[in-house]
């Protein structure tokens, strides 16, 4: 019986930052976000074009180790980075992430993780 290679996606790859800024004036330091680590690795898969501040991503949770699906602040997180996306679990939560729309993986397009890996960066500029 032949296994097939889970067919790798084009993702957009950053991590979270070691501190975040928040509170009243973003004069609080947290490190981190309450579900990861500092440092750890996420996939960016979708985003809030109109509202140029939330993004969604999986990455691997800081409790459960597990990965997770969420939507977070895009000034939480840094050092973005166009990549092929390997990992079959991963890949899944892709999947069954744009498979609850209408159109399916249709979006989910190379220009597309290309357009948030030029995008998100101005909005964190624009909100620095």
């Amino acid at each position: 019986m032949d296994h097939l290679e889970p067919i790798p996606l084009w993702t957009l790859v950053a991590n979270i930052k070691q501190e975040i800024s928040c509170g009243q004036g973003k004069i609080e330091t947290r490190y981190s976000t309450k579900q990861f680590s500092p440092g750890t690795k996420v996939y960016i898969i979708d985003w809030y074009a109109g509202m140029c501040q939330a993004i969604t991503l999986i990455g691997m949770s800081r409790d459960t180790k597990r990965l997770i699906t969420i939507v977070i602040r895009a000034e939480w997180v840094e050092n973005f980075r166009v990549r092929l996306c390997y990992n079959p679990k991963v890949c899944s939560k892709i999947k069954t992430y744009f498979d609850k729309e209408e159109t399916g993986m249709q979006r989910y397009t190379e220009k597309f993780v290309n357009d948030m890996f030029i995008g998100i960066p101005q909005w964190n500029d624009l909100t620095n």
